[in-house]
């Protein structure tokens, strides 16, 4: 659980214990940046993200 910044009893841990994130930036290196607790990505890199806010609305529903 560590590698999703949780500990054993899935809290959040401290910002400094949790891993950095990793994805590949433009400059080809690793982004240094912290994981969101229950992700494998910092905030940039899609940790925060949730998916669509509604449904869609098709050309013809109404």
């Amino acid at each position: 659980m560590e590698e999703l910044g949780l500990d054993e009893g899935e809290n959040p841990l401290p910002k400094n214990k949790r891993p950095n994130c990793g994805a590949k930036t433009r400059t080809g290196g690793h982004c240094q940046m912290k994981v969101v607790p229950g992700k494998r990505r910092c905030r940039l890199h899609g940790g925060l993200s949730t998916g669509p806010k509604r449904k869609h609305i098709g050309k013809h529903d109404n």
